[in-house]
Parts: structure tokens; sequence; C-alpha cells
């Protein structure tokens, strides 16, 4: 090497935001084991990193991954490494956070993960529920369908928005040439909430640009729904599981009514309906998604816990 140069090796132990040319060796790490939670998708990574400050290194065959909590509150992720070596993951993450000065915590821990972290270091960890941080997860079949009692609010904003708009809506599966339109309807509702004070709003435009604009590179799915010839709703996802799908972004014209429910019915039917199940992420702790998602009626939550050194 020439004086001055950094080697390869040199450049993944050093932290670095995540791009979409990291995605084949993170996913070497991503996919070692089964997981339905959401934080631990490469697409998740890439989309909401820069609103999380989401940065990666790998140290002796370990993935680290580093995160700025409201980008103020500093964190590790879950590491990953080889089963055999989840202790010495662990050492990393701890170690990582030492270099930097700050206190040791790790966020969005599914509890298998927490199950392995005491296995491999018996004692050296306390763990911390984080419910803003857990995950819903609904039947396919129920959010398509939308059948009995629970759904039957669900079912009357459907039908009103089929009887006012049943010959004038169509349903088109996502492709790039429709990725500026979809930021164009994802623009518009930005101006309509951006003095509402909500945190990350400003952080979300780059998140959603970066999904649409990199949907085929992330292997992500979409659909949208045109009103009158206009886009005013779109949904994109991915498959995480055998089982087990999980939506990143959906986002309609609320002043269509209805078009939320039909959004969420009609991606999940074109794109999933052989899924038993659908992760719809965290409600981040804001009350208004947390209704929103709790309507739906999840058939259970994927809990996250936070870990700190005893």
């Amino acid at each position: 090497e020439k004086q001055g140069e950094v080697s390869p090796d040199e450049i993944m132990e050093s932290f670095r935001p995540v791009d979409i040319a990291d995605r084949e060796l993170l996913q070497q790490f991503l996919t070692r084991y089964p997981n339905e939670a959401s934080e631990c998708t490469f697409s998740n990574l890439f989309i909401w990193g820069n609103g999380d400050g989401i940065e990666w290194a790998v140290r002796d065959d370990v993935l680290l991954l580093h995160a700025m909590v409201g980008g103020v509150k500093p964190c590790m992720l879950m590491a990953l490494a080889d089963h055999s070596r989840i202790g010495a993951a662990l050492d990393a993450a701890v170690a990582a956070m030492e270099e930097r000065g700050e206190p040791f915590h790790m966020r969005c821990l599914p509890q298998w993960y927490c199950r392995l972290m005491e296995e491999a270091r018996p004692g050296r960890f306390c763990f911390e529920r984080e419910p803003h941080h857990d995950d819903y997860v609904y039947r396919v079949e129920d959010l398509i369908n939308l059948s009995g009692k629970r759904y039957h609010g669900k079912r009357n904003h459907v039908n009103r928005f089929l009887q006012e708009y049943g010959d004038r809506y169509i349903y088109e599966a996502f492709t790039p040439a429709l990725a500026q339109e979809c930021m164009e309807l994802h623009m518009q509702w930005y101006r309509a909430h951006r003095d509402t004070g909500s945190p990350g709003l400003r952080e979300e435009c780059e998140s959603v640009e970066r999904a649409l604009f990199n949907a085929g590179a992330l292997g992500l799915v979409g659909g949208v729904i045109r009103v009158d010839g206009k886009v005013q709703a779109f949904s994109m996802g991915e498959s995480i599981t055998d089982q087990m799908a999980l939506i990143h972004i959906e986002k309609a014209n609320a002043e269509i009514p209805g078009l939320y429910a039909v959004i969420n019915r009609e991606f999940l039917a074109h794109s999933f309906a052989a899924k038993t199940f659908v992760n719809r992420e965290e409600d981040m702790g804001d009350e208004g998604l947390r209704r929103a998602k709790q309507s739906y009626h999840p058939a259970r939550m994927i809990e996250k816990f936070g870990a700190r050194l005893v």
C-alpha cells in the first residue's frame, strides 16, 4: 500500500453511514438469524439510518451498529456474529462505546437476543422494556378481509371510499417510473404537517426518498392508488421470512376518506397474500400512531428491550 492510504480492512473497522453499496456485506450478518424484528433488516438500516444516525463497522467478523436516538442519545443496536461468538460480539460493542467515551447502552433488542446475551455473558447486563419500539404484527388475512365485529369501523371506511371513488380509482404495482409521483404526494403530506411540531419530519422526507428511488436495489415492492388519474396513496415493504412481510412506508391523502384503509388492504392483497403475518413496525411513542396501529388489532407484539452494564 502507498503511504497514507487506508486499507479495506481499516475502512471496515471504522464506523461509517449505511450506503446502498454495503447491502451484500451487511446481509451476510443480518441473515444469520431468523429475525422478525424490523430494526435489523438492511432496508430499514438504509432507509431510516439517516434520521437515527446509524453507522456500521465490522471488527473481527462482528457487525457493530451504532445509532443516535433522537439525534442525541448514543447506543448500539444488536451486535451480530456467528452464533458461537455472540459473547465476543457483545465485548466488541462494549469496547466500541468505551472508545467513543459513551456510556454503554443497547436498544431495540428482541427477547431472543436478550436471552443470547444472558447466556453468553451471565449477569453482565440488565434489561429494561422499551414498549415504544415494540413491533406490531398482524395476520395478513385479517387486514385483507376485515372480517368480524372488531373490523366493523374499517369496513365502513373502505365502503365509504368505494361508494364515492369506486369507479374513479385504480391500483398499480410500484415501478421506478412512479417514484417521483409518490415523492410529490409525500411532500404534499409533509407540507401539511411540518408546522405541527412533530420531530423528525424532515428526516422522514429523506427516508421516504431513499426508499422510493432505491426500491429495486433494496428488494422492496410497493403499490400505489390513483384517484382520478393522480397518485393519492402508496405503500412499500418486503418479505423478511417465509411467513412474514414488513411494511416500511404507507402514505395517503388524508382528505380522501377511507384511503388509508384501502391502500393497506390492497397492497397486502396484491403483494403479500401468501404470507401469514405482516410486521407494521413500531409506534415510536407517538400517541396518534399508537391508536392507529392498535385499531387494526395486532395478533401479537414483538417486544423490545434496552440493555446496560450491571
